[in-house]
């Protein structure tokens, strides 16, 4: 029957597991519904996030559809390719020089890059009209050199923001109505929820959609590709598709390309390969269990045991330290026998007796007399046969 510390360990470890299959649920939950990823996020299925488009346009067929999660630097080639980068802050519209080059190349080899920004209803913190501040727009893992200069892409490809301010309901910023301007398959009118616009437009932009005058939505070819830009991605999220679908528009974004990629990275969701990845990607997790609960059971081995301990050889195990007469002592009771102890003495005492004036014959007959009698005795008591020894070779004359 294992004993009350083994008991409780037994008992811990089985909590602990509980424990670690309860969390995994959660987490399993928590990441099934997306809410902790960023808004605008394919992987959210919330209001905020557009999981549906992003499994809609799975669903029809026709073009590959999948998440991008790598470095800028990996974009594919452009060509019958469309890049989504959705829920973009305003003031990241920046990158560095190798990011740019990529996607720069991206678009100039026929792709098709379409950005929408995070809406912003209220006056954005630190806003400046026209270029405004250069942050990055992608997300860098650790280590990368932040100092690194950025290039602005509002510089490179010529537009501007201004905000213009949206009615007020009950000190509740409203949505306002964008307009079509270009022909298009588009609808007439779009619910708009934000306040930025576009201004300073180079010549090359085609306005797609206006807010008034201002334009919100606005086409610029570069190249191969096409360039589009939004200040708003409400209409692509989960809540527009259920309250306020604009199938057209989003059936024409897309365009016409074969392969069709969400971007995550700007968002921080970004595939960093390590350990963990590779042993998720060959099926190595089972290894990994198996080996931390081997490591549990060494733990738990070394910690208790199930037999009580051997008292006995607890008590009889050496102690070090000692000096050089316990270890002779030591190795005189492993070789002689009790009861031989005093008939040995005396052998070795005759060797060297003779040498001392003070034991005549007399006295060593005496002393051999007490050693048979002792050796001859049924209950023989040695200490008191060693003191009459004593006594002996101590008398006087």
């Amino acid at each position: 029957m294992l004993n009350r510390r083994a008991t409780l360990l037994l008992a811990l470890l089985v909590l602990l597991v509980a424990f670690g299959y309860g969390l995994v649920q959660l987490f399993n939950l928590r990441f099934a519904h997306g809410d902790v990823y960023p808004p605008y996020s394919s992987l959210r299925a919330d209001p905020l996030g557009c999981r549906v488009y992003y499994e809609s346009l799975e669903q029809l067929g026709g073009a590959n559809v999948r998440r991008f999660i790598q470095p800028v630097g990996k974009l594919p080639h452009g060509r019958e390719a469309t890049l989504f980068i959705f829920g973009l802050a305003w003031d990241e519209m920046s990158a560095s020089p190798n990011e740019f080059k990529a996607i720069d190349n991206f678009v100039r080899e026929g792709g098709r890059l379409v950005v929408t920004l995070y809406p912003e209803l209220g006056r954005p913190r630190s806003f400046t009209s026209g270029f405004g501040t250069n942050r990055p727009a992608f997300k860098r893992p650790a280590g990368d050199d932040e100092d690194e200069q950025q290039v602005s892409l509002r510089a490179k490809w010529g537009f501007g923001y201004e905000h213009v301010p949206t009615p007020r309901k009950q000190m509740v910023f409203s949505p306002v109505e964008a307009r079509r301007i270009a022909p298009g398959p588009h609808p007439v009118n779009l619910t708009w929820h934000s306040a930025l616009v576009f201004t300073n437009l180079d010549l090359a932009w085609r306005v797609l959609y206006a807010r008034g005058t201002d334009p919100v939505m606005i086409e610029r070819p570069i190249g191969r590709g096409v360039i589009i830009l939004a200040t708003d991605s409400y209409f692509v999220s989960n809540e527009a598709l259920r309250k306020e679908r604009a199938a057209d528009l989003l059936a024409w974004l897309p365009g016409e390309g074969r392969e069709v990629l969400f971007d995550e990275t700007h968002l921080g969701v970004q595939q960093n390969p390590g350990i963990a990845t590779l042993a998720r990607r060959y099926g190595l997790q089972g290894g990994a269990v198996a080996l931390l609960a081997l490591a549990v059971l060494f733990i738990w081995k070394s910690s208790t045991s199930f037999l009580p301990r051997d008292q006995t050889a607890v008590e009889a195990a050496p102690v070090l330290g000692r000096e050089s007469a316990a270890g002779f002592e030591n190795l005189l009771r492993r070789g002689i026998a009790p009861k031989n102890l005093l008939q040995t003495a005396l052998d070795e005492w005759h060797k060297s007796s003779r040498l001392d004036a003070r034991v005549t014959p007399a006295r060593r007959e005496k002393i051999r007399a007490l050693v048979e009698a002792f050796n001859t005795a049924e209950k023989p008591n040695m200490v008191e046969t060693y003191r009459e020894v004593t006594r002996i070779l101590n008398r006087k004359k």
